[in-house]
């Protein structure tokens, strides 16, 4: 039984608990070559490394292009694995890496993005995760792929200059610039549903 269902061409995770050690107990076979647990890790990380992509990649078919990617990359290099960490955030930095690779190489990362301001203190807790997400797709792929790496991913701003050969400076503009536009999509949808 997978770790987690995607349902289908929603992008968005039904997350069901799951064991890291029941995971991370099928290392060894799956290094070995052992098909069954090469499935069961696939099985358990496919749907988590799909979820991700979805943040970068609103597409089903470039976030399942990626995760697809991050998967091989993930059983190619699965016999360097030291066991550090879990093996879920392991696979993740893969992930994160993969769709990263690919947002300098087609330079999505340097487009032009908007310079309104709307001044709101925070975003409104009330909205479902689904409504959240649809909205964090939508943002230009600038600014979604740093609010993705410093809110969800945990990076510092060194770390997003770093990794996308940007100044720290552009990592904070381009991230008060994503949550401004999340504040005015939330308001514009309170007042379409209201």
């Amino acid at each position: 039984m997978p770790a987690c269902n995607p349902r289908k061409g929603s992008g968005i995770l039904e997350l069901k608990l799951f064991s890291l050690d029941r995971i991370e107990r099928h290392i060894p076979g799956a290094i070995q070559g052992d098909a069954k647990a090469q499935k069961a890790l696939y099985d358990a990380l496919s749907p988590y490394i799909l979820g991700l992509c979805h943040r970068y990649f609103p597409q089903e078919d470039e976030a399942e292009d990626h995760m697809i990617q991050t998967m091989i990359t993930f059983f190619q290099k699965l016999h360097t694995y030291r066991g550090d960490a879990p093996v879920k955030y392991w696979v993740r930095r893969m992930a994160v890496n993969q769709c990263l690779m690919t947002l300098r190489k087609h330079s999505a990362i340097h487009q032009p993005f908007m310079n309104e301001e709307l001044g709101l203190d925070s975003l409104n807790q009330e909205h479902d995760t689904a409504h959240l997400l649809k909205l964090v797709q939508s943002l230009p792929t600038g600014f979604r792929t740093v609010f993705n790496l410093y809110a969800i991913e945990g990076f510092s701003h060194a770390e997003i200059a770093e990794s996308l050969g940007i100044s720290e400076g552009t990592s904070k503009s381009q991230l008060s610039r994503a949550r401004q536009w999340l504040q005015k999509a939330l308001v514009k949808s309170e007042s379409d549903q209201g």
